[in-house]
């Protein structure tokens, strides 16, 4: 049965992956049945176009559950695939960092649509039929017309997805390869750049041919190449570190049976996002300030902190790594995460102070790495 999230359905689940749509594959619906309706296009031959574009995307499924399985290999999770109107995305907990593997997984995505292709086209080809890319744009009746379908279809899924530009198949191929020989963050500074000028191209290419869904796929390039480049920017910085060396000593914290009221009274004089919630002195919960604001206009202002929607996170001692923690403050689902050291909070981490870590750690020489925690413990705001 299909459930709902925030911004995707819930299709189904497989292997503890569930595969999602986003709310925007709904636009390459309405593009499909525009674009029928605006030719003069007959009812029956509309729904097979749109019968053709679900058949797409099974393969794209498919092919995204090639990398998931891979991953799954080498002990990487992947949290969700979800489908978009310009493809497929697995959600992988982390990308692998040995560049074998990595090539490896990437590859497997790309090689799902190549077997799928091979599949159909044995008995196809067996039967005396023929591929004609034309016959399969045009479009026709019958399974014959389907199986010629897929087979173009996933051959040419194959091919662009081998593009080397990031976040495509090729761009991680091309960064795995690379990586081999040198230094991950410089392969993928140049799989980045090789990325953004194959952005450019198809933005170019959209203008020529008047093909806007070339534009949106440039633009998914570029953003995709530049977060992939400071993403992997980052993870170097915070190689090593540990929460103690980024975590924040000065934070908002207020007790348990503290009210609306006075949290409403601190909220201006403080910069943070939420408020730490202490019970006797121990770490209690959070509370975001979005959450004390609405409190405060439905007429609350009495009630007490721990009475209010709130969060509770993951703890973390303060010798975890900082990049395991960087990559569950980047889900979203908490607005901080507690450092606690024998029952005692003695910091917290968001990731705003992990980017202000990173940034200056980016531009400190080497030998001068700041830990912002190794400060002595200030007052608590």
């Amino acid at each position: 049965m299909a459930t709902r999230t925030s911004a995707s359905l819930t299709l189904f689940s497989f292997k503890g992956i569930p595969v999602r749509v986003h709310w925007s594959f709904l636009l390459l619906v309405v593009y499909v049945l525009f674009t029928g309706l605006s030719a003069g296009m007959a009812m029956p031959l509309l729904v097979q176009q749109l019968l053709y574009v679900c058949a797409v995307f099974c393969c794209v499924v498919l092919h995204e559950f090639g990398h998931a399985l891979t991953a799954l290999r080498y002990g990487v999770k992947t949290r969700s695939i979800t489908l978009l109107p310009i493809g497929g995305v697995a959600s992988l907990e982390r990308i692998p960092e040995e560049p074998r593997q990595e090539l490896l997984v990437t590859v497997a995505g790309p090689l799902v649509n190549l077997a799928i292709a091979a599949v159909v086209s044995v008995p196809f080809i067996l039967l005396g039929h023929t591929v004609f890319v034309e016959e399969t744009i045009v479009g026709g009746a019958g399974v014959v017309a389907l199986a010629r379908f897929l087979i173009v279809v996933n051959i040419g899924l194959f091919f662009f997805n081998l593009v080397p530009a990031f976040p495509m198949d090729g761009g991680r191929i091309l960064r795995s390869i690379l990586a081999l020989r040198m230094d991950r963050v410089r392969a993928t500074r140049i799989a980045g750049t090789v990325g953004k000028v194959f952005a450019g191209l198809f933005v170019l290419a959209a203008f020529g041919r008047g093909n806007p869904m070339l534009a949106l796929i440039g633009v998914f390039i570029f953003f995709g190449a530049t977060a992939e480049m400071h993403m992997v920017a980052t993870q170097r910085v915070l190689r090593g570190a540990r929460a103690r060396d980024v975590m924040r000593t000065r934070f908002w914290s207020m007790p348990h049976d503290a009210t609306v009221q006075q949290a409403a009274a601190d909220l201006l004089a403080v910069g943070d996002h939420a408020v730490v919630v202490l019970r006797n002195g121990l770490f209690d919960r959070v509370v975001d300030r979005a959450t004390i604001i609405q409190a405060m206009q439905q007429g609350d202002p009495g009630r007490h902190l721990d009475t209010l929607a709130a969060t509770v996170p993951d703890a973390v001692p303060p010798d975890a790594e900082a990049n395991s923690i960087q990559e569950k403050l980047a889900r979203g689902l908490w607005p901080l995460m507690p450092v606690i050291e024998n029952g005692r909070l003695i910091g917290v981490l968001e990731q705003d102070n992990l980017a202000e870590y990173v940034e200056l750690n980016q531009a400190a020489p080497e030998r001068a790495i700041l830990h912002i925690g190794s400060n002595p413990p200030a007052q608590q705001l």
